[in-house]
């Protein structure tokens, strides 16, 4: 599992930076690659080794940034809006994934459920299960 903060803040895709990289960490064996620093969702992706290939590992899940947790930042819409990603790996690398949408309720300062239609944004932009 690789952590890293990067990507520029408010932007709603991973740079060609964060790609290359993610692509750099995943042939050096990631199973999994958890970024955070732009503050709104960024989609998730697969990385599949390419055939004949020298990458260590099988399939990489990068989840280039998963917005905001517990940050009481208000203004955007994206910026309210996040996802806890829950991902089970094992020797192989990732198993099973799924994702639990969430908003931050900046008035109050706290987490809550999301109703059914930004529900819906969240997974589209996470693009995840």
């Amino acid at each position: 599992i690789v952590s890293l903060h990067w990507g520029a803040e408010y932007q709603g895709g991973a740079s060609d930076r964060q790609k290359f990289l993610a692509q750099k960490f995943a042939q050096a064996g990631a199973s999994l690659i958890w970024g955070h620093h732009p503050h709104v969702l960024q989609p998730a992706e697969w990385i599949l080794p390419p055939a004949g290939s020298e990458s260590v590992g099988g399939s990489t899940l990068v989840l280039y940034s998963l917005g905001n947790a517990l940050f009481d930042q208000g203004g955007l819409d994206d910026t309210r809006r996040s996802a806890l990603v829950v991902v089970t790996l094992d020797a192989d690398g990732v198993t099973n994934v799924r994702s639990v949408p969430f908003e931050m309720d900046v008035v109050n300062n706290r987490v809550v459920q999301p109703d059914a239609g930004t529900v819906e944004k969240i997974h589209a932009r996470l693009n995840l299960p």
